[in-house]
């Protein structure tokens, strides 16, 4: 269901196209072992139709040797005018910055079909003297029909501004021919807050349009804002991202008529919880949903996504502990201290959809997942009304993150007395989480597979209907 490239290799940064009924994905591979794969990061090519079925056609767009600009092929964009296909891309070689030399510069490959790709060999775009000459990358093009030009958007320092770690600005160049470009001076975007913003993307629906990032100095996540041109200026909105920090370097294509959004969900070192978060792990798509009265997006599951778990696995009663009752079509779990009722064991890959009915914002409450050993071990999917956030927390935690109270969060505000729709799914140690198709959360869990499943509350009244679980 959710792509991972083979063996121990992980999928970074994914460029979507759309054409014709397929998605073509390109990715990041990192392979995770120089010594046998050797070093560099090539871009490979994933396709599918359904968001479902997935085929790997291997590395497209090749990386090259150590002495040349590209050993890495970092994040770019694809774009078709007539008959030819441009990939704009970021050669990285931090061999480079030894030598004093730019460790990034834009690249350029051309395709007639989409899989064979020729580099550009005369082709560069490097950072002029005033920009940090290492940050000069992710090149996202579009066209500005009004006045028949094309853009390219540009992730870029500021030299000896602001705090190191807020000289990130968004650039804008234009070329008349796709070969010769003129960077603009003036930042497209520059809010001094990040370090820099990784992989942009613009695009357009309805009235308003869009430009998304990806930070990793303040929350480490996808952002974006919001215009009513697609020159800015840009605005922050309340709900500014699609998904937690366990969704990263998110870019997004449209069929026409809906937008998918596609990040990563990161591993971690060794594949284990309490290890860093790592670059790269495994494809989810978000389907974007926009709040037409203001421009807000909101993401929910891909309806493919939904369908393809079709087979229904009885939910029944396991145990009780604390105050539950039985109510129509399910449980009602009073606000007396830690309430739970628990059910049978999970499988291994599945879609869980409940309805949860909250009656105050006293405590928290939410699902408990992989338990084992009389609750001595579990994720739990936490609400927390009170401080309108949605969680992932585990039992145990270890000595060192004793005070980490969860691993991943986002806002998500829970109506008292009315009934917020859950869809919670799992495949082996990739969690999404989406809630009213509204709001979105994905996790890892990498230590405890199988177990049971329970829903609980703690000190909070909650009902929780409707509990149906497919695999």
């Amino acid at each position: 269901m959710y792509y991972r490239s083979p063996k121990k290799s992980v999928c970074a940064d994914v460029i979507p196209y759309y054409e014709n009924g397929t998605y073509y994905l390109f990715y990041l591979r990192d392979y995770r072992n120089i010594e046998q794969d050797g070093e560099g990061c090539p871009w490979c090519l994933l396709t599918t139709k359904d968001l479902v079925h997935y085929q790997d056609h291997g590395p497209v767009l090749l990386r090259g040797s150590e002495e040349e600009q590209d050993l890495y092929v970092f994040t770019g964009s694809v774009f078709k005018e007539n008959d030819t296909y441009y990939i704009f891309y970021t050669g990285h070689n931090p061999h480079l910055r030894k030598k004093g030399l730019p460790e990034q510069k834009i690249l350029l490959a051309k395709s007639k079909d989409l899989f064979h790709w020729e580099k550009v060999k005369d082709f560069v775009f490097e950072a002029p003297s005033y920009l940090e000459m290492h940050d000069f990358r992710d090149p996202f093009i579009f066209k500005d029909e009004e006045n028949d030009r094309y853009c390219m958007l540009i992730a870029a320092r500021e030299k000896n501004k602001n705090p190191t770690n807020s000289r990130g600005v968004t650039l804008i160049a234009y070329s008349k021919d796709l070969i010769n470009w003129e960077l603009d001076k003036t930042p497209f975007y520059s809010p001094r807050a990040y370090f820099t913003h990784e992989c942009p993307d613009l695009f357009k629906i309805g009235k308003y349009w869009y430009l998304a990032f990806s930070e990793f100095t303040d929350k480490i996540l996808t952002t974006y804002r919001i215009s009513t041109t697609p020159f800015g200026p840009w605005k922050t909105l309340k709900v500014n991202t699609f998904d937690g920090h366990a969704f990263y370097a998110a870019k997004s294509t449209s069929d026409g008529k809906r937008r998918i959004m596609f990040g990563w969900d990161p591993i971690k070192n060794n594949e284990s919880d309490f290890e860093k978060w790592q670059w790269g792990g495994t494809i989810i798509p978000h389907e974007l949903v926009q709040d037409e009265s203001d421009g807000t997006l909101y993401v929910k599951c891909p309806k493919e996504i939904l369908e393809s778990y079709s087979n229904e696995v009885i939910v029944n009663e396991k145990n009780v502990f604390g105050d539950v009752d039985k109510i129509k079509n399910g449980y009602h779990l009073n606000n007396s201290g830690q309430n739970i009722i628990s059910f049978g064991s999970l499988p291994s890959h599945y879609k869980l959809e409940l309805d949860i009915k909250c009656f105050d914002d006293i405590g928290d409450f939410g699902i408990i997942l992989n338990e084992h050993n009389n609750f001595d071990q579990f994720y739990k999917i936490k609400f927390e009304p009170k401080m309108n956030r949605l969680a992932m927390d585990r039992q145990p935690r270890i000595v060192e993150f004793l005070h980490n109270e969860v691993d991943v969060e986002r806002y998500c505000p829970m109506s008292i007395e009315n009934i917020h729709h859950v869809v919670v799914i799992a495949e082996n140690s990739v969690l999404t989480v989406y809630v009213d198709d509204k709001y979105a959360m994905s996790g890892r869990m990498f230590d405890f597979e199988g177990g049971n499943l329970a829903i609980y509350s703690h000190n909070s009244e909650i009902e929780v209907t409707n509990i149906h679980l497919y695999k």
